[in-house]
């Protein structure tokens, strides 16, 4: 049977009203006949259990439920680990669940459990957190040092409570994963085949690669971009002549539809720097021209999530350069490569971090 009152310690900053509000809902709906209450607004009455929500990082809680079982304290913990997407209400709703769950006098057989001290008056129970550890771990519990209450005493015995398990008609949270990252600089790097327009004249397609970089730093909606691409006409057409493009970029993107560690779609603004050259050979004879050009560049793409922090990506890019260049063997016109044109791509991302 669950405590008549469960008292809820949180040891994180600025925390909302609203979540705060979110967290002991759920911890009363979970321990099913007990009530659950912040420390600040708890009566005086004697608390069956008492919960410490600990903020450990942006997206790490850890969450320690002391409960008095007969003449001792029995103390359980549990670890979450959010990912950046993951809502904040939904947060604070699965450790409310947890506490709930952790609170029941008869836990399942799946999570995690610790012993503690048990208190020196058998009417004692956990109110807070104390700061000496002065209890003995069993070889089946974890390593990490427990935490003695106010009321334990150093000759006080300490004893193992059964483990602890959500039951199965109210689930532990929506949101919680195992995965979750800090909210840091992210790092993305990839790589992908690209085709699109070459010479305006048949056959006109050129075909390449591109690989390219993305960091968005923490907090930031904008991500920065750096790339390079290089193509090459499909055949060298007539007059034997081969023709080159190699781009460099550089610029920032914003994602329009999900966050980039996920799938979604997104928007690119670039500077372009073009290096150009032709090959032409006849008669024995042989001659390269080249020229650089200058640009600006926009695309937009989408993204889809394979598997964590592997993507497929498809994009398309629009540019507009300083002017044509006309590409002439002897007098003859071969073609000319436009100052505006486009590509597509379709490639890989991966995730550094």
């Amino acid at each position: 049977m669950a405590a008549a009152l469960i008292v809820i310690e949180i040891a994180a900053p600025k925390v909302s009203d609203a979540a705060l509000a979110v967290l002991v809902a759920a911890c009363s709906r979970a321990a099913r006949d007990a009530e659950c209450a912040l420390a600040r607004n708890a009566n005086d009455e004697q608390p069956g259990a008492v919960a410490i929500v600990t903020l450990q990082s942006d997206d790490k809680m850890r969450v320690e439920v002391g409960v008095r079982q007969g003449d001792h304290d029995s103390w359980r913990t549990k670890d979450f680990a959010f990912l950046p997407a993951d809502q904040s209400m939904d947060r604070w709703r699965a450790v409310g669940f947890a506490i709930g769950t952790l609170a029941e006098s008869n836990p399942g057989p799946e999570e995690e459990t610790r012993a503690r001290v048990a208190p020196s008056s058998p009417a004692a129970v956990p109110s807070s957190p104390g700061p000496t550890p002065t209890s003995s771990i069993p070889p089946s519990t974890s390593t990490t040092a427990p935490r003695s209450t106010p009321s334990s005493s150093p000759s006080s015995s300490s004893r193992s409570a059964g483990p602890v398990t959500v039951s199965p008609d109210e689930p532990e949270s929506p949101a919680p994963s195992a995965r979750g990252r800090s909210r840091g600089t992210q790092m993305f790097v990839g790589a992908a085949a690209i085709f699109g327009p070459g010479l305006d004249t048949d056959p006109p397609w050129r075909v390449g690669s591109a690989l390219y970089a993305d960091m968005a730093l923490a907090g930031g909606s904008v991500f920065l971009t750096v790339g390079g691409t290089a193509a090459t006409r499909v055949v060298a057409g007539s007059h034997g002549v081969t023709t080159r493009w190699f781009d460099v970029s550089l610029g920032a993107g914003v994602p329009l539809l999900g966050p980039l560690q996920g799938s979604g779609l997104e928007l690119r603004a670039q500077l372009l720097a073009e290096y150009f050259d032709a090959h032409a050979s006849a008669i024995g004879r042989s001659q390269t021209n080249s020229r650089w050009t200058v640009g600006v560049q926009g695309a937009f793409g989408g993204r889809l999530q394979l598997v964590p922090d592997l993507f497929v990506t498809a994009e398309v890019q629009a540019a507009r350069l300083s002017g044509d260049t006309e590409v002439f063997v002897g007098r003859d016109s071969i073609g000319s490569s436009a100052n505006f044109h486009y590509l597509g791509s379709v490639g890989l991302r991966v995730r550094l971090r």
